[in-house]
């Protein structure tokens, strides 16, 4: 990242404030100074060598690098749907393990339910409504993509095992 003037901070976000006008002024002056003297010597000759190096993590930061917006949406996702998710799980397994009389099974229905409504952000029933059908809507779309790759694949494989003379 090259920024239009290195020697003036507030060029590229960085604020030094409280100097005065007349510090500002003699630093500015010390600094053409030192420039001045820098021109045409073996360090500036160097220092124009100088590539800028963006870290990349590596082999591992770029093998990494196209899988980080997957993790992020599923860490993301789990932040947002967490609390339903284990207090579903807690519920299921506490009516599985434990015999409870119906009005605390109700009980523990609706904390896992008041659990998914409260992660989706408290929506009203019109919404609830609109997010559930989305949801269903999405997932089908999903299922349905993933069952045609698979059927695609199957298909390709059934025509190399038909046809073993043929390559794809």
């Amino acid at each position: 990242m090259s920024f239009s003037n290195p020697i003036e901070p507030e060029d590229h976000g960085e604020e030094l404030g409280g100097r005065s006008p007349a510090e500002q002024a003699r630093e500015q002056q010390i600094l053409e100074a030192l420039t001045a003297d820098l021109a045409g010597s073996a360090a500036a000759q160097l220092a124009a060598q100088l590539v800028p190096v963006v870290p990349d993590g590596g082999m591992v930061g770029r093998a990494a690098a196209p899988h980080v917006s997957r993790v992020t949406k599923a860490r993301d996702g789990l932040r947002i749907w967490g609390p339903a998710v284990g207090t579903t799980a807690v519920a299921a397994t506490v009516d599985a393990v434990v015999p409870l009389p119906a009005p605390v099974e109700v009980y523990v229905a609706a904390l896992a339910g008041f659990a998914w409504w409260h992660c989706a952000g408290r929506p009203g029933p019109a919404d609830s409504v609109r997010m559930v059908a989305c949801t269903v809507t999405d997932q089908y779309a999903r299922l349905r993509e993933r069952v045609t790759r698979l059927a695609q694949r199957r298909g390709a494989y059934e025509d190399r095992r038909t046809n073993p003379g043929s390559v794809q």
